[in-house]
């Protein structure tokens, strides 16, 4: 009975929680309706994210459960979004939020992107988590769908998993 106990009280020590990161599928009319319920405002747009020179990923730690958010200057270069499409030329700076959950991090995007740009006091903000939410694949199908959204034509996210 003694040694029962104490087995079980060394298989609890020294077991290490389980975890695992679970996103629901990003989609363009979550996106949108975040944004559009938020009380910060957003503007829409489709491009690139630029580190800027001298901007550098800061070193994570060895345990990746430590792992750090961090923010980098960028610019945006693209077009925003209007009620007749993405016809208006963008090039301005922005602040990349990279934000971490336990051992999950968003990244800095390589290609070109559909962007919920957050507009603060400070200037133009995009977070991207390990879930995504303000940065999306620039798809045709993506494109078509934020301007159904913007335009006012149905925009509920209904096609998650």
């Amino acid at each position: 009975m003694i040694r029962t106990a104490l087995l079980a009280a060394l298989t609890l020590a020294v077991a290490q929680p389980a975890m695992a990161l679970s996103c629901l599928r990003p989609t363009v009319q979550s996106s949108f309706q975040h944004a559009d319920q938020s009380e910060a405002q957003y503007t829409l747009a489709v491009g690139r994210i630029r580190v800027l020179p001298g901007q550098t990923i800061p070193e994570q730690p060895d345990d990746p459960n430590q792992r750090q958010g961090y923010e980098l200057q960028a610019r945006f270069q693209g077009q925003l979004a209007s009620a007749t499409g993405f016809d208006t030329p963008a090039d301005f700076p922005v602040t990349l939020k990279v934000e971490c959950v336990a051992a999950w991090c968003g990244g800095v995007p390589l290609d070109r992107v559909l962007a919920f740009v957050e507009r603060t006091e400070d200037g133009n903000l995009i977070t991207e988590g390990p879930c995504p939410r303000d940065l999306l694949q620039a798809s045709p199908e993506a494109l078509k769908q934020a301007m159904a959204c913007i335009r006012g034509e149905p925009c509920e996210a209904t096609d998650r998993p």
